[in-house]
């Protein structure tokens, strides 16, 4: 998924740098859809059937898709199979009035994150655009997270407390020849600095 910033101004109109394609072969879905979501910020390209749609998320870059489970010439279930190889990253979110628990599970099945039945209040569709953000955001934090660790030499937490600089390797190799016996121990430090992660690491589980 792109990285995106999202905001909201003070009239409670969100802004946004997320690129959604909407994919349904009624003008007035799409049509509606394009004038709803471009108030909220997203910036939307449509396509009429799967065809048009895979035509397009080969050649651009989506953070999110709505795309229609039956329409002609390629359904949504075909979009999903010949357009897998381009969805890495990307939130797609099914929409059908002839929904059922089981093109729900298929389509979760073949990549898509979530299914919404037709017809639904605008409020709905925002909603799961909303968890679907707040679901990727929580996906680079981590990924973001993970990458910071690794720079730290590849070496987990000690205890609660990671670092990397020289005086905090020599607090954790301190800490680790304290922690194998059983006797009192004197944490000190600056006013600002709080013991507690120390006290976990050295009172924590022996090494084996």
């Amino acid at each position: 998924m792109r990285q995106t910033v999202t905001s909201e101004t003070p009239n409670g109109i969100r802004t946004s740098e997320c690129r959604l394609l909407v994919i349904d072969d009624e003008n007035n879905m799409r049509h509606m859809l394009t004038a709803l979501l471009s108030k909220w910020g997203y910036q939307v390209d449509t396509a009429h059937d799967g065809e048009a749609g895979l035509k397009l998320v080969q050649a651009r870059s989506y953070d999110f898709i709505l795309c229609d489970v039956k329409m002609p010439r390629m359904d949504g279930m075909a979009f999903l199979k010949a357009a897998h190889e381009h969805l890495v990253g990307i939130t797609v979110i099914m929409m059908s009035a002839y929904g059922s628990f089981d093109v729900a599970i298929e389509a979760m099945k073949l990549g898509a994150y979530d299914y919404i039945s037709k017809p639904f209040k605008t409020d709905e569709i925002l909603l799961v655009l909303k968890k679907a953000e707040e679901r990727e955001k929580l996906k680079n934090e981590n990924i973001l997270l993970k990458k910071k660790l690794h720079c730290m030499g590849n070496k987990p937490p000690f205890g609660s407390m990671v670092g990397r600089s020289q005086p905090m390797r020599n607090v954790f190799q301190l800490a680790r020849k304290v922690a194998k016996y059983s006797t009192t121990v004197l944490i000190t430090g600056e006013r600002s600095w709080s013991p507690e992660g120390s006290i976990s690491a050295v009172t924590g589980p022996k090494p084996l």
